[in-house]
């Protein structure tokens, strides 16, 4: 840590895990001002910025969530979480081959985290390789059973490869389990119009 950094606090434990659980709550607003508070007493806290550009991201503020995601990866080039973020604020800005390399980066600090694996998979069926894109998404499955996005993923694959069944089998699963609330939903809505044409 260099002698700049040791002027400045970074964020407590508890103002991260409030950050987080605001963002995971819809809360946008209030987990931007939360963060924007912390790198604001300390601007070269990486983590902060990371959290502040994915309550960005989620809020829509693309941009934003730019700025302070490549901030972060200049001061901590090594922290997978900040490329994943940047490459997910790309994707939603529509800027899908930055996305996809700072998604790849994501991946090569962090190989077996399943949500990178995911989202680069999803970035690259977006550049047209759906075989790629596929087959990444579907190791995501492999190494984390449970990431319901990841599932998710697979079974609209699997809807696109007009292989009903299988996705069929996916969303029950989903449908089924401990999945996240809105996930489920989707995944019941999808049950119902597929039981139609099965």
């Amino acid at each position: 840590m260099d002698q700049f950094n040791d002027n400045f606090t970074t964020i407590s434990a508890a103002d991260l895990f409030l950050a987080n659980d605001l963002i995971e709550r819809g809360d946008y607003d209030r987990a931007v001002e939360l963060l924007e508070t912390a790198v604001a007493e300390n601007p070269t806290d990486s983590t902060a910025l990371t959290e502040l550009g994915i309550a960005f991201t989620e809020g829509g503020e693309h941009e934003k969530a730019i700025k302070a995601l490549v901030r972060s990866i200049q001061l901590d080039e090594g922290a997978s979480e900040a490329h994943e973020a940047l490459g997910c604020a790309y994707y939603r800005s529509g800027r899908y081959e930055e996305a996809r390399r700072h998604l790849e980066r994501a991946r090569e600090l962090s190989p077996q985290d399943s949500g990178v694996l995911r989202n680069l998979g999803i970035a690259v069926d977006k550049l047209g390789d759906f075989d790629g894109g596929l087959a990444l998404v579907e190791e995501a499955v492999r190494i984390n059973a449970f990431d319901y996005q990841a599932l998710y993923a697979l079974a609209s694959f699997r809807l696109r490869q007009g292989a009903l069944e299988e996705a069929l089998e996916v969303l029950d699963r989903i449908a089924s389990d401990n999945s996240p609330v809105g996930l489920r939903l989707l995944a019941l809505d999808h049950i119902k119009n597929l039981r139609r044409y099965l």
